[in-house]
């Protein structure tokens, strides 16, 4: 069996898109380097244009048993926020239109965001992330 995980879009227009990410141990472990967010598959813009990057403007979680580490996908991935264990919490980047593109971090970046896990391995280790982000095209 494999561990229960879930990726749901809750809305999105030509300019935001908010995602929410579950993950709940049964018996597969951690993640690593997990495709989270595929820029290429968000919609397009009114002028037909791919969206090729993020900026991450709030984020919301709720971790039991795992830290979580949120990357921007690189030749080398670029950790941009790392989500301790046991933790509740909210940031909220909007103040500075959210961090920086995922286009900026590493050599070679892909604009997708990508998700490690560390400590999965008990029953009741679960994470629940939404994030918010601006597109960029």
């Amino acid at each position: 069996m494999a561990n229960i995980v879930s990726i749901k879009t809750l809305s999105e227009n030509s300019r935001e898109v908010v995602m929410a990410f579950h993950l709940q141990y049964v018996d597969a472990g951690d993640e690593s380097a997990v495709s989270k967010v595929d820029v290429s598959a968000l919609a397009k813009n009114s002028n037909g244009d791919s969206c090729t990057a993020v900026r991450l403007v709030e984020c919301w979680w709720i971790i039991q048993g795992c830290t979580v580490e949120v990357m921007a996908a690189a030749d080398t991935n670029v950790i941009m926020m790392h989500l301790a264990a046991d933790d509740i919490g909210y940031q909220d980047f909007s103040k500075f239109a959210g961090l920086p593109s995922t286009l900026s971090y590493g050599a070679n970046p892909t604009g997708d965001i990508k998700f490690t896990t560390t400590g999965v391995g008990a029953a009741g280790d679960t994470y629940n992330i939404i994030l918010r982000m601006n597109k960029q095209y």
